[in-house]
């Protein structure tokens, strides 16, 4: 019997406006730069509606939209309007600053989760994603949210995500204030993923010689080390838990105390989850039409969606050559991301 992803996700598009520290594919070492990363999109309006289209038929309940931004994706609102009338449930990534922008349609349109990431207090976020005033433009974004929803009665669900970096470690412990002061009531914190050269060209080759793939996306995340003191962490963390009050803690990866101190003091050693269903359930599409197993390091496709449908790329020979190896062992990035535990959810 053929299959079906139980989830998928669209990657509208890899601009963004922001330059974020830790970010795969904008930092400094990103994989967007030079050409490193995904050919230019070749994705059309009518190319999202028709696997929309093929979502629905096979009733799977909820599409995630991310980027880059999504909301700069030039045609996002009617996508929105196509993908909630075929009675599909929309989260999206998004960095928050064109809430703003598109408040009203967002509360016309309802269905939605929005997943902001906010990466500390003003000062330090603003720091963090390399463009003064963003965090202002998140606050101002979301009041004006609050007040439609209030307007209309209509609730939009919303949540942070806080990754945890070197860049941002001195703003988790006052998190919950800030997401007090946004009337936001969830955090998700997640340890942001790096790649030593040493993992890196392992999984360079891997990819090469066992699946038959060139890489791109690791040099994305290079770092020979996290570059945070697990001691620092450890306050910040704790001053983290006995401030929320209230504030929902979800528990997306949900470390131990000695999980962190393995993720951030030694790449080497496993953390946390080890398996990865992601191939057996997880299928995310790139601005390009090419369909992946994982949004952070998707160097390996399974084929594209212009060429064929998501079900026979998902039950092709290309899937099970994948699926075949990430069952038998981990790839050499797998110990540092954290894309495995979306198939979890």
């Amino acid at each position: 019997m053929a299959g079906f992803p139980q989830s998928v996700s669209f990657t509208l598009t890899n601009a963004c406006n922001l330059r974020c520290k830790m970010c795969g594919q904008w930092s400094d070492e990103g994989y967007m730069h030079g050409g490193k990363g995904a050919p230019k999109p070749a994705m059309q309006l009518a190319d999202w509606k028709r696997l929309v289209d093929e979502l629905a038929a096979h009733h799977v309940g909820a599409v995630l939209l991310r980027g880059g931004e999504p909301f700069l994706y030039p045609h996002i609102i009617e996508l929105l309007q196509y993908a909630t009338g075929r009675g599909l449930f929309v989260p999206m990534d998004t960095n928050g600053t064109q809430l703003e922008k598109y408040a009203s349609d967002i509360v016309r349109i309802g269905k939605i989760h929005l997943t902001i990431s906010v990466d500390g207090p003003e000062e330090i976020h603003d720091a963090v994603r390399g463009v003064k005033g963003c965090f202002g433009k998140i606050r101002d974004g979301v009041a004006r949210l609050t007040e439609l929803e209030k307007q209309t009665g209509t609730e939009i669900s919303k949540s942070i995500c806080f990754i945890i970096s070197p860049y941002s470690i001195k703003g988790l412990g006052v998190m919950p204030d800030v997401a007090r002061s946004l009337s936001i009531k969830t955090i998700a914190i997640v340890p942001y993923y790096y790649v030593t050269d040493q993992m890196g060209r392992a999984y360079e080759k891997v990819l090469r010689e066992q699946l038959g793939c060139p890489s791109f996306s690791w040099s994305g995340f290079h770092h020979e080390n996290s570059g945070v003191d697990f001691d620092e962490f450890l306050s910040q963390y704790k001053a983290f838990q006995a401030n929320l009050k209230g504030i929902v803690s979800f528990p997306y990866m949900p470390l131990t105390e000695d999980e962190y101190k393995a993720w951030f003091d030694d790449p080497s050693k496993p953390a946390g989850l080890q398996t990865c269903r992601n191939c057996e359930k997880l299928l995310d599409i790139q601005p390009s039409g090419e369909a992946n197993f994982c949004i952070d390091f998707p160097d390996y496709s399974i084929g594209s969606v212009l060429e064929s449908t998501i079900e026979n790329l998902w039950n092709g020979e290309r899937a099970e050559t994948f699926r075949r190896y990430r069952r038998a062992k981990p790839l050499p990035v797998c110990a540092r991301c954290g894309a495995k535990y979306m198939s979890e959810m």
